[in-house]
């Protein structure tokens, strides 16, 4: 079964209220093990909207990964981002 993939480019305007966020998101997360694949190392934008954090965690399935972002915890969470920071958020199916 492919795996599953959440994807997040990240601009934060409230570095204090999105570690609150980054908190209750990881909090969220331990029910559903991802493997955290990168998260905001060196990177070049090449084209589209720039943004300063990048992260990519790796779920068992697409399933996997969509069921942690409308599970109740991760949209608690979620909540506390509002305000904090803009982004675009991309659950993608990989290959094999």
């Amino acid at each position: 079964m492919p795996k599953g993939y959440l994807i997040a480019h990240v601009s934060i305007s409230d570095a204090t209220a999105y570690a609150a966020y980054a908190k209750a998101a990881g909090d969220a997360m331990k029910n559903f093990s991802p493997k955290l694949i990168a998260s905001s190392g060196r990177y070049e934008n090449l084209e589209g909207e720039s943004h300063g954090r990048h992260v990519v965690f790796e779920f068992d399935s697409f399933a996997e990964a969509k069921r942690f972002y409308e599970s109740p915890e991760y949209q608690t969470a979620k909540a506390l981002r509002a305000g904090a920071a803009t982004g675009t958020y991309v659950i993608l199916e990989g290959t094999s």
